[in-house]
């Protein structure tokens, strides 16, 4: 389940699911007391959001947590370019790229 901009929480179906929605996802929150607004866009392997902070970063990640592609950030925005990795694959990743334990 997600929430809306009115504040109701939306169940996720197959095609808005948060890791590989088919139809673009849109959420807008505005801001309170304790956080700054924030805008955020899912779209098949696109997903961009804002941030409070200003900062550069250029990625390329092989993880189980956002799959095989390019993450960035640019002033402001995060953005995440991303084919989500299937659970099997994943592990397979981890116990690969992990450091083992160094027993002598």
């Amino acid at each position: 389940m997600s929430q809306t901009v009115s504040g109701r929480m939306r169940r996720e179906k197959w095609y808005n699911k948060n890791v590989f929605p088919l139809v673009p996802v849109i959420e807008k929150r505005k801001a309170n007391e304790h956080n700054t607004s924030s805008f955020s866009f899912r779209w098949l392997i696109f997903t961009f959001w804002t941030l409070d902070s200003f900062s550069f970063e250029f990625s390329i990640v092989a993880t189980e947590h956002w799959g095989i592609g390019f993450v960035g950030i640019l002033p402001y925005i995060r953005w995440v370019v991303a084919v989500p990795c299937p659970e099997w694959l994943g592990i397979k990743l981890s116990k690969l790229l992990s450091r083992k334990p160094n027993c002598a």
